[in-house]
């Protein structure tokens, strides 16, 4: 982070007042019998870009005592004296960009709280570090997206009373969103759209940094403020060559390091309808209500971006009344470098994932995994529960682009049937 510093600065006072101090000496209610020290503050913001004077020079800044009541205030970080004579004790000091922080602005809002302690006789340097509160929100469309779109609406909501809308006709004025005090460890992303041949294309999705780094040193791991947000929409054809989906990919990137991590997109568009659910398939036998399977909404994520992404999302949980006698795992690929693949476990494990291989009691299985380093168990017959860690691929995966399908079929010990999908892509 580069410091700001300024002209009017000399001598010995422009090495220890960083960016933001005037020269001048000032005592404030100093008497006989009360023990005192010097606080020398400056004030600075926490991201690697150097910013203008002018912009930390205006936060104001207010200092309170152990009680929280207000000791000093100042409009303007350009006001705070270059030091401060005032008693021993506790202090909290505070600085922000002017104004307050609104759910949605057109401008990064910075603010910075600094505890700290003044002895008496000692001069105290302190920094406060105003960090970024809210979030820069990015929506990109790729050079089809105009073309297949007359119209269309994003809604990205952070599970409060505000969300954030985009439309063919939004301004291109920047969106700063701020995700409250704790932040937000899930948005829901809507899309609606109007194609040029009127058919209506929705898509609901969720998007989750659960396996981020923070972009600050505090340990958050969510959506918190100081990133800006990037969310890229593709049209997607279907068989027919008519456009019915949406293709999402989203990044952060922080603004103190400038690290871009993916965020994982989860599809829900079907999710809510129970008559789109494959554990729900009419065709199955008709004991199938004793089959339980919770099956992964699709996930899509960008080539090499396993590393992103949280491996329990591709846990698939299943359980059986009766008891499970048979679990079939069959894996179709639209990349001819993932059928080979496969074919190469099928040679060197015996574990064929191309015709289906059997999970039940399968120490192949096992053994395959424990090579891969994604260790996994495997049931026995009569199991009544069992989850099967789609997530175990995803490191294969990451290199190989294309639309992945595990099949997933469940027999129990007595003969009713229960089949369901997942859906990997690697865009």
């Amino acid at each position: 982070m580069k410091n700001i510093k300024t002209s009017l600065l000399t001598g010995a006072l422009s090495v220890v007042a960083l960016s933001s101090c005037v020269s001048e000496n000032l005592d404030f209610g100093k008497a006989d019998n009360t023990e005192t020290g010097v606080l020398e503050l400056s004030v600075d913001v926490a991201q690697p870009q150097s910013r203008a004077l002018t912009e930390v020079t205006s936060y104001p800044v207010i200092i309170y005592d152990a009680e929280g009541k207000e000791k000093f205030s100042y409009n303007s970080v350009s006001e705070v004296p270059a030091k401060i004579t005032t008693g021993v004790g506790n202090y909290t000091a505070v600085s922000h960009t002017p104004g307050g922080l609104e759910k949605q602005m057109s401008y990064p809002y910075y603010k910075g709280t600094k505890d700290f302690e003044i002895l008496k006789g000692v001069t105290s340097r302190v920094e406060v570090i105003c960090k970024m509160q809210n979030s820069l929100i990015v929506v990109n469309y790729n050079g089809d997206f105009r073309e297949v779109f007359t119209a269309w609406e994003i809604t990205l909501s952070d599970g409060s009373e505000a969300a954030i809308s985009f439309t063919n006709t939004s301004s291109s004025a920047p969106v700063y969103y701020w995700f409250g005090e704790t932040g937000a460890d899930e948005l829901t992303l809507n899309f609606r759209g109007t194609t040029a041949d009127g058919s209506t294309v929705v898509s609901r999705n969720t998007l989750t940094t659960s396996q981020a780094s923070s972009g600050y040193d505090d340990g958050r791991e969510n959506f918190s403020g100081g990133e800006t947000l990037t969310l890229n929409f593709t049209p997607a054809e279907s068989e027919d060559g008519k456009i019915n989906s949406i293709t999402i990919n989203a990044n952060v990137t922080f603004t103190e390091t400038n690290e871009t991590i993916d965020v994982v997109v989860v599809d829900k568009s079907n999710m809510d309808d129970p008559g789109n659910d494959p554990g729900n398939d009419p065709g199955n036998d008709p004991g199938n209500d004793k089959i339980s399977l919770d099956l992964p909404a699709p996930i899509s994520y960008p080539l090499f971006g396993a590393a992103s992404v949280d491996k329990s999302l591709g846990d698939t949980k299943i359980s059986a009344e009766d008891g499970i006698k048979s679990i079939m795992v069959k894996v179709e690929s639209t990349s001819a470098d993932m059928i080979s693949s496969l074919n190469d476990l099928k040679t060197q494990y015996g574990v064929d994932f191309v015709s289906g291989a059997e999970i039940v009691e399968n120490q192949d299985m096992v053994r395959l995994f424990n090579d891969l380093q994604q260790p996994l168990s495997v049931p026995s017959e009569g199991d009544k529960s069992y989850t099967f860690p789609i997530g175990n691929f995803f490191g294969l995966l990451q290199v190989l682009q294309g639309e992945h399908t595990f099949n997933l079929t469940v027999t129990d010990m007595n003969g009713a049937v229960k089949s369901g999908k997942v859906v990997i892509t690697i865009q």
